[in-house]
This record gives C-alpha cells, sequence and structure tokens, in this order.
C-alpha cells in the first residue's frame, strides 16, 4: 500500500510587498486614497476585503499564522483549523453560507509553484496565482506521461468521483477573478521534496471556505491511480480528513477506493498525531460522532449542493455613472453597478482602462474576487450587494472608461464598459487626468503626469502572465465548445493570457449528468 500525504511542514514566509516586483504600489486601504499622489481616487469603504476579516475584524493576515502539521496534513492561517483558532484566541467562525458551485481546474500541462504569493493581498496560496506552501522553492511539475489519454483518463474518472455534486471540472483554465481551486497532476514526489511512497499533498481547508487552494498529485511516483489520488487531494482542499474506511476515497492508503462514502465514519489518524482539526463542521453531518467522525459526501454536498444545471447568465443590472455621462471639474461620482444572478458563485472584476492615474500607468487598477487586483471583494459576498470600484472626488478634466465583467462557475458571463467626461470648468483649458492643467478645483493641482493612460487595468500581484488589453481573460471548455479561447499559459508557465468577448458566455466546461435539487446545509444548533 502506498501512503497518501496531504500536507508538507514548510514555514510560509510572510508576505512583503516591498520585495515583490510586481506589486511595488501600497496596498489598498478602504475609504482612503489609491496613493499620495492621487488623492482624488479613493477607494470604497465598503465592508471587510476578505473572508477572514468578517469572520475575525481587519488587520487578519495569515501569512502570519505558523502552519500546523498534524502528521500528513498541514494546516495554515487561511484553513479555520481548530488548534490554529484557539491559538490565536479566536472563535469558531459560524458555518452560513449556502452551498456554492466550485471549479476544480485540473493542471496537467506542465507548470511552475512558487512557496510564495506575492501581490497585494496576503495569503497563503491563490491557484490564480500560482502559489501555495507545498513547495519550499520555485518547482516545476512537468506533463504526466501519456498526454491527451492520461488527460481524458484522469478527467473522466474524476467526473465519476464528484458527479453527485456541483462541481465543474476543467484541464482549461478559468480567468484569473474566478475563483478556482487548482490539483497540480505531473512528476513525482521528489519534484515537491517528498520520499518515495508519497502520491500526493495538499493543504487543509475547514468547511471549503478558501476555494483557491492547489493540491498536488505525483503520477510518476504512483502509477495507475492518478484519479484517485486527485480525488483524495483535491477533497483535502474542501475540508475533507482521513477516514477509517477503505472503501471511501479518504482512506489515507491507496486501496481501491470508489467514492465518497455516504456514511458517518471514525477520523484516521494512522498518518498522524490524533488530533483532528475540522471537528465543528465534521459535527455538523455527524452529530454523535462530536466531530471525530466523517461523512465524506454529505460534506461535500454541504460545500457545493447538489449537481445542478447552470445555463443563467449573470446580468449586469446597471452601472453608475452612466455610459456618456459628463461631469464638470468640481463634481464627484461613485463609479459602482448593480449586478443579480440565479446562483450564488460569481466572479466580478472591475478595471480602469483609460484615464488611469500616472502612478498606476505600469500595473493598471482594478477590483474583483480570487484576491489578484489592486483592491479586492470578499469571499462569500451577496451577489445582489452594490458593486463599488472606484470614487472619484472632483477628479480633473478629461475621460474615464471603465469596464465590469461577471462570470458564474459555469462559464456565463456578461460585460458591461462605460465612459464618462469631466469638463474643464467654464473659462478654463481641459487639463489631463491625473494633471491639473489650468483648473485648481479637481482636487489634485499638483501632479504633472503624463497624457491620459489606456492600460489593462489588471494587476496580477505576481508574475503570472502579462496583462490582458481587454482587462479579461477567458477558457474554452473541455468538451471543446466554442464561445471562448483558453490557455492555460503552456508547458511550464505561469497564469492566463487570454481574453474575453463582451456578452452572455456559452458553458466553457463538461458539465455532468444527474440534475438533482440545490441541497440546503446543515446548520449549528
Amino acid at each position: 500500500m502506498l501512503t497518501f500525504v496531504a500536507g508538507l511542514s514548510i514555514a510560509v514566509a510572510s508576505l512583503s510587498l516591498e520585495d515583490a516586483a510586481a506589486a511595488p504600489l501600497p496596498r489598498i486601504v478602504p475609504g482612503a486614497p489609491l496613493s499620495a499622489d492621487t488623492p482624488w481616487a479613493l477607494a470604497p469603504a465598503d465592508g471587510p476585503r476578505s473572508h477572514l476579516e468578517s469572520l475575525f475584524g481587519e488587520g487578519y493576515d495569515p501569512t502570519l499564522v505558523a502552519p500546523l502539521r498534524d502528521g500528513n496534513l498541514v494546516y495554515d492561517g487561511e484553513s479555520l483549523a481548530l488548534s490554529l483558532l484557539d491559538q490565536q484566541g479566536l472563535p469558531l467562525p459560524a458555518l452560513d453560507h449556502e452551498p456554492t458551485a466550485g471549479i476544480l481546474y485540473l493542471a496537467m500541462d506542465g507548470i511552475t509553484l512558487r512557496p510564495k504569493c506575492n501581490g497585494f493581498h496576503p495569503q497563503t496560496a491563490n491557484a490564480a496565482l500560482n502559489c501555495s506552501p507545498l513547495v519550499g522553492k520555485e518547482t516545476v511539475f512537468p506533463k504526466p506521461p501519456g498526454g491527451e489519454n492520461t488527460k481524458a483518463v484522469v478527467m473522466q474518472k474524476l467526473q465519476n468521483y464528484y458527479e453527485p455534486f456541483n462541481l465543474v471540472i476543467t484541464t482549461n483554465r478559468p480567468p484569473d477573478y474566478l475563483p478556482y481551486t487548482m490539483a497540480v497532476i505531473g512528476g513525482t514526489s521528489q519534484n515537491a521534496g517528498q520520499g518515495n511512497g508519497v502520491c500526493g499533498i495538499a493543504n487543509v481547508a475547514c468547511d471549503g471556505a478558501k476555494r483557491n487552494h492547489v493540491s498536488l498529485s505525483f503520477p510518476d511516483s504512483c502509477v495507475g491511480v492518478t484519479a484517485e489520488v486527485a480525488a483524495q487531494e483535491t477533497a483535502h482542499n474542501w475540508g475533507l480528513e482521513h477516514t477509517d474506511v477503505q472503501q471511501d476515497l479518504m482512506y489515507p492508503f491507496v486501496a481501491g477506493g470508489s467514492s465518497f462514502r455516504d456514511d458517518c465514519m471514525d477520523i484516521s489518524h494512522a498518518t498522524g498525531s490524533g488530533v483532528t482539526q475540522c471537528t465543528y463542521v465534521h459535527e455538523l453531518y455527524c452529530p454523535e460522532g462530536q466531530g471525530e467522525q466523517q461523512n465524506s459526501h454529505g460534506e461535500l454536498l454541504g460545500v457545493f449542493g447538489a449537481r445542478a444545471a447552470d445555463t443563467v447568465a449573470p446580468e449586469i443590472l446597471s452601472v453608475s455613472p452612466a455610459d456618456g455621462t459628463t461631469f464638470t471639474v468640481g463634481e464627484s461620482f461613485l463609479v459602482t453597478a448593480d449586478v443579480t444572478d440565479d446562483n450564488n458563485m460569481l466572479g466580478v472584476k472591475w478595471s480602469w482602462l483609460e484615464g488611469l492615474p500616472p502612478d498606476f500607468a505600469e500595473t493598471g487598477y482594478s477590483r474583483c474576487t480570487n484576491d489578484v487586483c489592486n483592491d479586492k471583494y470578499a469571499a462569500w459576498r451577496p451577489i445582489d450587494d452594490p458593486w463599488d470600484f472606484i470614487q472619484l472626488t472632483k477628479p480633473p478634466a478629461g475621460t474615464y472608461t471603465f469596464k465590469i465583467e461577471v462570470m458564474d462557475a459555469y462559464g456565463n458571463g456578461d460585460s458591461q464598459t462605460l465612459t464618462v467626461t469631466v469638463a474643464p470648468a467654464e473659462g478654463t483649458t481641459t487639463g489631463e487626468p491625473g494633471t491639473s492643467g489650468d483648473d485648481t478645483s479637481g482636487g489634485d493641482d499638483t501632479t504633472d503626469g503624463p497624457a491620459p493612460t489606456t492600460s489593462a487595468g489588471t494587476s496580477e500581484g505576481d508574475d503570472t502572465g502579462p496583462a490582458d488589453p481587454s482587462g479579461g481573460t477567458g477558457v474554452t471548455g473541455a468538451t471543446g465548445a466554442s464561445g471562448l479561447t483558453g490557455d492555460d499559459g503552456g508547458e511550464g508557465e505561469d497564469g492566463c493570457n487570454c481574453r474575453t468577448e463582451d456578452g452572455p458566455r456559452a458553458s466553457w466546461l463538461l458539465l455532468l449528468a444527474g440534475l438533482l435539487p440545490l441541497r440546503r446545509r446543515a446548520r449549528r444548533g
């Protein structure tokens, strides 16, 4: 029997923007100017910027929490592990979000991972930025042997394992602003500094609260069981620990498990120290087990819900200001939008395309989900809340263009671009955006910047690929469905260099059969 190892004891270095070449600008502060040189452009003060902040308050930095190794499992500062919460004197989080559709990207074309998420926001891992503490240094994972045939076989088996759940699986990389989990499949255990007999490693995030983790599976070390290994490692990402039932995919050794069992099974510590870290989640599904039993099927259903078709595109109901609006120097406005969808999982990205302040000309400026832009939206944010982007307070005269993109887990989407004009006050000449011109009432009369800049308005916060001039990215479905084109970065490459078109998108992923109604998760009593 070969051991599944679902973790690696590697210290997570704290994120330092000073040494992140891709992020030279200061971190965005809600309600404050974007920078000292841009006092007229303020980040909206519209609530917490992350799920952790909404749970524990402002200032929570998960990279400052030492990761906890429990045998074969590792829990980091974003894991919501019981011991780490207790260590910091933090309460158990409320499990009050509904089951939410998820995305699993199978990275099987070669990829490079880094141990540190250089960028604008402190985080321990992010699939879209190719960073994870599962590697101790920049590491290249090659393609698995077998080429397209291997990809097809692994894809089909994983589809079968996850068929009951509202999880979309693809071999094409989603847009970076859409939260997704990445299963890196390729290489040997030595690629990740592991010993012989290790088939895969992954971090654990209780209740699947973190949706952009990374797992590693090593087909060259454990031949013929790649899909079984990948199923377990990805399930660890969403909060499942090991069980003592061989027929369950969460059994800690390769033993022919073929499903996520719908039974309350004792937690296995065969590869651990005897401490269960997601007890408060497990007991929701197995009350009599008091946190020491796990229903693998039930918990995944609680995370994702049951398989359900989604062919309805999210819709941008309105943007403000309206496209074509003209203001006069001295006036102020908030760039925002109202969005609706029939599901509760949505990626949203605002990009500033024209009239960008000179100090953001090279990096661009954007706000989006999935922690990859200059500013961000908190996970589990209600879709029907306003999606505020930027507050312009008496901006300089000029032309300003912004773009909003939205997409759900099934690749349905919408986008809209708006352009507004700020006219000079009567009797003055036109000043360029970001400069004073001849006007002294525009809020910033000291900057002598270049002409208006058109930018992608994007900043990955890491060197994961060039900015996309369209302000967005796109993907192609595993079935070859048209409507979008995708690029997973190529062998050994990082990030996504692709674009979307305006308007609703066709589904970009292979959908599973077995349509069932969405089931609400159990609540804490």
